[in-house]
């Protein structure tokens, strides 16, 4: 299948904004803003209405990280990572599989989405 320019134009803003995150530079969130809003016009033609939602929410969340980096100075530190423990994943695991059921449900019953269910499981 042949990419069409509008993919390949949020691929390479992709690739850019990844880049820039690996440089530590601010000019990530541009660039992921660009790239998050034309993979929301693509999934949306492609009636995948899930993810093109969830471009919604990364659009969002890169507006608020680059508040946050601004607030910052862009200022390095550790960042704290850690592992949820056993009753944490099985929490959040019957979570999302309540969630993906409801929106592939919702998707199914109310719009024409391709995929429903498969949309709303990778959303």
């Amino acid at each position: 299948m042949v990419m069409s320019p509008l993919e390949v134009i949020a691929a390479l803003l992709g690739l850019a904004n990844v880049a820039l995150l690996w440089r530590r530079s601010i000019w990530n969130y541009p660039f992921g803003m660009a790239m998050v809003a034309l993979y929301l016009e693509i999934f949306w033609e492609a009636r995948l209405y899930a993810e093109a939602g969830l471009q919604v929410f990364f659009f969002a969340v890169n507006i608020y990280g680059w508040v946050l980096w601004l607030r910052n100075g862009g200022a390095e530190g550790p960042v704290a990572v850690g592992w949820m423990t056993a009753r944490e994943r099985r929490a959040w695991g019957g979570a999302i599989t309540a969630i993906s059921l409801s929106l592939g449900w919702l998707l199914h019953s109310f719009t024409n989405a391709v995929l429903p269910y498969v949309d709303a499981a990778i959303a």
